[in-house]
């Protein structure tokens, strides 16, 4: 079974239309797999295949795919922006961490390092993590390169 196929599955068994709409929302986050969309910029990769879609379709779809754990909201400090990546069903855990760069705003995702940790905090201190987040926030490498290039040479 192909990922599109197992999110179509659980669409329907969430007792919830798989429409056309969904089914190209879909196809586009899955198509994407390491981008973070905002509902906006999913709209206007949308909107290329099919015009007669709505930024309100994508809104209500965007929901039902976090309500079904299809997609996960990436929270950004202060951006008032919210931005959903698509849930690899693969993984073995799905926590996942970003790195945020404060000047272009581009999110890079990190794999999870953190299970040593879990387990040290758990022997330690008798708490099982369930779920957590991590977001680190500075400057990409291009944004890092662009400043360096823009530098006047120091004498």
């Amino acid at each position: 079974m192909t990922q599109l196929s197992t999110y179509e599955t659980m669409i329907m068994k969430s007792g919830s239309k798989l429409t056309k709409q969904r089914k190209q929302i879909l196809k586009v986050i899955i198509d994407h797999p390491h981008e973070h969309f905002s509902a906006e910029a999913l709209y206007d990769l949308v909107k290329h295949i099919d015009d007669s879609i709505g930024i309100a379709t994508v809104y209500r779809t965007l929901e039902l795919f976090e309500k079904l754990g299809i997609v996960r909201n990436v929270k950004i400090k202060n951006d008032g922006v919210n931005y959903y990546d698509v849930v690899d069903l693969d993984e073995e855990n799905h926590f996942h961490h970003h790195l945020i760069c404060t000047n272009c705003r581009r999110i890079i995702e990190i794999a999870d390092e953190l299970e040593s940790y879990e387990t040290f905090i758990e022997q330690k201190y008798g708490f099982q993590v369930k779920d957590h987040d991590l977001t680190l926030y500075g400057i990409c490498s291009d944004c890092q390169s662009l400043e360096n290039s823009e530098k006047p040479l120091q004498k």
